[in-house]
């Protein structure tokens, strides 16, 4: 049995469906069975990992996919895990500590990295890069104003699909070999953020404005329309400051693990192209 943590973030939303699909018998964890939308074949438990028995949470399962928040509650999760008799620990984290970057972010992944390399089981850890989902962030100014306003100095990325994070998950929690490895994770290409404008513009059939805005304008936007706390924006430019200079960095992992190339930007904006509507306000 494969316990997938996160199973309704933007990974776990694709690694449950690729599990099944591979026929491994999944368990997936949710904080409430009834606003999740997971893949009807898993068996979904509903639990706080706060609250819960941990150990009698993994009980039954031999692999386990961590994805939490938080290096002490990942450090917990692998003890208890450990505890459960889980066999191989597949801990989701970022190139940021390839890259030993500093921040907040990566720092807590560091910390979880290193307890469940600790921990007792077999482990393997996958590092990606930015998501091509986090594009996602553009709908609402593309609906309203078919504008895509992006920071001052918004690094050139080899954004990664989702699908192949969990492709390459899939294979790790289900085949041998992959036991103590760590894969830096990236698309094939570093496009500059006009670059994936353009992309996607195409893929909608007409022109999208690209507006670059001061730090500060992006920084009073994000936290008026995500309600974030003044730190949480802060750590995210804290994260985008330190990865700046690698996010073009390319890694072949994808097509060395998977056997084919990464899927791209434009693959993803096809896909997602409906995700994207305009609404005139003339």
């Amino acid at each position: 049995m494969i316990f997938v943590l996160g199973a309704t973030g933007k990974v776990g939303r694709a690694l449950v469906p690729a599990l099944l699909d591979a026929g491994a018998a999944v368990r997936a964890l949710t904080r409430d069975a009834g606003k999740a939308r997971i893949d009807p074949r898993a068996d979904v438990v509903q639990a706080d990992l706060d609250t819960a028995d941990l150990p009698a949470l993994f009980d039954g399962a031999d692999r386990v996919f961590v994805l939490t928040q938080g290096a002490h509650r990942e450090g917990a999760v692998a003890e208890a895990a450990a505890r459960a008799g889980v066999t191989h620990l597949v801990k989701l984290s970022t190139t940021g500590v390839h890259f030993g970057q500093t921040d907040p972010i990566t720092r807590a992944h560091a910390e979880a990295e290193q307890a469940v390399r600790e921990a007792g089981p077999a482990w393997t850890t996958l590092r990606p890069g930015a998501f091509m989902d986090n594009r996602f962030a553009w709908r609402e100014t593309i609906r309203d104003k078919n504008t895509v306003y992006v920071p001052e100095g918004d690094p050139a990325s080899a954004l990664i699909h989702v699908r192949d994070i969990a492709a390459v998950a899939t294979l790790a929690l289900t085949t041998s070999g992959h036991e103590g490895a760590t894969y830096e994770l990236t698309g094939g290409e570093a496009l500059a953020t006009e670059q994936q404008v353009a992309i996607l513009s195409d893929a909608l059939g007409r022109p999208v404005k690209y507006v670059e805005e001061p730090q500060s304008a992006a920084r009073e936007r994000m936290m008026r329309k995500y309600g974030w706390p003044a730190e949480a924006v802060d750590g995210f430019f804290a994260l985008k400051r330190e990865s700046a200079e690698h996010e073009h960095v390319v890694f072949d992992t994808v097509e060395r693990v998977l056997g084919r190339p990464p899927l791209t930007f434009a693959d993803w904006a096809r896909e997602n192209a409906a995700a994207f509507p305009y609404h005139y306000r003339g």
